[in-house]
């Protein structure tokens, strides 16, 4: 099957899944073709010579609207990933009628497509990189961190960490952009508090998920003011970074309840659970790595940039 791969156009993080989708699909069931989205007006006479069975790309709304239409025109079907829902679902709704199959990183936005009309809708999670994201064979003795948290500071991350830190029990490291602006004072106070403020790779991020014991994992909220999300469609699924974490043979604490494919995840419901969970596993080192071992199983068998492929093989093979 040929696959026009179309780079998403965005920056940071996307330049990386941009490489790491075009590096899976190297001994794939896919013939691939990648074409940078700023070249791609110029392709277009190499794009029709290649014949692809279908155009697959993130989101889409950086691709010029008549060019999805000539897509369309010229009866090559078109893949949408949408990897910004629910947060950016407007922006995604204005591109999908273009599509003939959708892809959401969210459960939450299924039933938001179909009302749009869109026969084809299947949930389709960012994967991890197994190859950055890689559980050492000898784990550490003792942890660096009791908690950690990397990310941007939401409310209610910031409510969860300003819980812990009341608690002045346990060493925490946040990391992120902005959070000094939060945390500055509470710097100066709680001295078991660490900050990192600078941009962190992957492989940084992955050495910080092995030596914390607990890893929280907030999710963005629907209701965040800076989303685009009209709808006010609520997000039911694990993020990404979910799956980084466990590929990383770490330890998370998540606010979501998972779906069932990765039932194993340990979630918790408002601050006072939060603050008893933290109790809980902080003192119990076999218990955390009996649940992690459970997260890295269930993600490596079915999420990974390796599987990717082969989910995307079975859906467009039934969709298109």
């Amino acid at each position: 099957m040929k696959l026009l791969y179309i780079s998403s156009g965005y920056g940071g993080i996307y330049r990386m899944f941009d490489q790491w989708i075009e590096d899976s699909f190297i001994d794939s069931p896919f013939s691939c073709v990648k074409v940078e989205r700023e070249t791609l007006p110029a392709h277009m006479h190499k794009i029709r010579t290649f014949s692809p069975d279908f155009v697959f790309m993130m989101i889409g709304d950086h691709i010029p609207t008549e060019l999805l239409h000539q897509f369309k025109q010229e009866k090559i079907p078109v893949v949408l990933w949408m990897t910004e829902d629910p947060f950016y679902i407007d922006v995604s709704a204005a591109c999908a009628s273009d599509a003939q199959l959708i892809l959401t990183i969210d459960e939450g936005a299924l039933s938001f497509y179909k009302q749009l009309g869109a026969n084809h809708t299947h949930y389709f999670p960012i994967p991890t990189n197994t190859h950055v994201f890689q559980k050492k064979e000898s784990p550490h003795e003792s942890c660096i961190y009791d908690i950690a948290l990397i990310g941007y500071p939401y409310p209610n991350r910031i409510k969860a960490i300003d819980t812990l830190l009341h608690q002045n029990k346990w060493r925490i490291l946040v990391a992120g952009k902005e959070w000094h602006r939060v945390l500055n004072k509470s710097r100066r106070r709680y001295r078991d508090l660490s900050l990192m403020t600078h941009w962190l790779s992957p492989e940084q991020m992955a050495d910080i998920y092995q030596t914390s014991a607990i890893v929280l994992n907030p999710h963005r909220p629907a209701q965040f003011a800076y989303n685009q999300n009209k709808a006010n469609v609520q997000n039911m699924s694990l993020n990404n970074r979910a799956f980084d974490i466990a590929a990383s043979g770490g330890f998370q604490l998540t606010d979501l309840q998972p779906s069932q494919a990765f039932s194993s995840f340990a979630f918790y419901t408002h601050e006072n659970d939060l603050i008893k969970q933290v109790e809980h596993y902080v003192k119990n080192p076999q218990q955390r790595q009996s649940v992690a071992e459970n997260n890295y199983e269930q993600v490596i068998r079915w999420n990974t940039f390796d599987t990717l492929p082969y989910r995307l093989y079975e859906i467009v093979k039934s969709a298109l």
